[in-house]
């Protein structure tokens, strides 16, 4: 995991250029490592705070993004031998990363991959950090989407070329070996992406694992307002979130299932695979998550939620020479054991 430390490093500064002071002064619990606890105890990072006046605001902060954290990204997967290759699934562009290894009950499952960025952030390779572990690590084959995102291209423009990529590696690897996983707004993309299929009628995955999902896109749940401030992510939904939400929402109704996905039927959550939700105490996405693992239990899906002790939004994969990382994809890769039904390694 410490060979990741580079990548994640420059996501980290690239999300926080400045630093602003925290707006609640909350202790470091002794519950969370010393690696981790310098991730707990920095200040509020400034980039979710923006709010870009212009499109050409918006996009340099994109450009530079992309640039700073991509560069890296490549770099680490050639350090960890996992291959990045370039291409296009569906006419819509992804990235295959292929492990040196791959473990032989693995060889035909395939991790498609998400990312997260608020619909505005994670142009090319810079999109594939997140899923690096699960190559390297864990031994799988994922696929990254490379979606199109605002303000160029608002609602439904993601979630459509994310689907299409769906679609046709249902066609050359079956549902049942696949598992669709996503962070933030990649969480969400991934529940969207079943009430996709439920509505087309495609098969399912096999498995959905939504990290932290932004599944309302409006300011309602509790976490919104009491964690404002105390996640170091985010600090604020009044920043970039509100205004990635005017720039790819588009006016549209943001209870649209397609949109925020807590407010999907009964019967498109009756439909769904097993299911795994990840947030973290200080999550300002908290709320967002809890929500809809409640709603996937009333409606009897197979849900399962883990929420990190100390942790804001998405730190759970930010921090990689820490414990707690580690054992975040631990759990991810035993959740995917028991979807799968593997026998144990000998």
């Amino acid at each position: 995991m410490n060979r990741l430390k580079s990548t994640v490093a420059v996501v980290v500064m690239a999300l926080s250029t400045t630093l602003l002071a925290q707006t609640h002064q909350i202790p470091v619990p002794t519950t969370v490592s010393k690696p981790m606890a310098a991730a707990v105890a920095a200040p509020v990072a400034d980039l979710w705070l923006k709010a870009p006046k212009s499109v050409s605001d918006w996009q340099a902060i994109a450009s530079e993004y992309a640039d700073t954290v991509g560069r890296s990204a490549l770099s680490d997967a050639k350090a960890l031998n996992v291959d990045v290759q370039a291409t296009k699934i569906a006419s819509v562009n992804v990235y295959v990363l292929t492990p040196k290894t791959i473990d032989q009950d693995k060889a035909d499952k395939i991790i498609f991959y998400i990312h997260g960025g608020g619909y505005i952030l994670g142009h090319g390779a810079s999109g594939i950090v997140e899923a690096l572990p699960m190559a390297a690590d864990h031994h799988y084959k994922v696929v990254c989407v490379d979606y199109r995102m605002a303000p160029e291209f608002p609602f439904p423009a993601a979630i459509d070329d994310a689907f299409a990529v769906y679609q046709e590696l249902v066609k050359t690897h079956g549902a049942d070996n696949i598992a669709v996983m996503g962070t933030s707004t990649g969480g969400a993309m991934t529940l969207i992406l079943a009430l996709q299929a439920h509505d087309a009628k495609v098969p399912m995955p096999a498995a959905l694992i939504s990290g932290t999902p932004w599944s309302d896109m409006d300011k309602i749940g509790d976490s919104y307002f009491v964690n404002d401030g105390v996640d170091n992510v985010l600090g604020s939904y009044d920043g970039l979130i509100k205004t990635a939400v005017e720039y790819y929402a588009k006016g549209h109704d943001l209870k649209d299932p397609l949109l925020s996905p807590v407010y999907a039927s009964d019967d498109a959550l009756q439909a769904f695979p097993p299911t795994l939700l990840i947030s973290g105490t200080r999550d300002l996405f908290l709320s967002n998550t809890v929500r809809m693992h409640t709603r996937l239990l009333l409606n009897k899906a197979p849900a399962e939620l883990i929420v990190h002790e100390a942790l804001s939004h998405a730190q759970y994969y930010f921090v990689t020479d820490a414990p707690e990382t580690e054992n975040h994809y631990r759990l991810l890769d035993d959740f995917l054991d028991r979807v799968w039904v593997r026998k144990p390694q000998k």
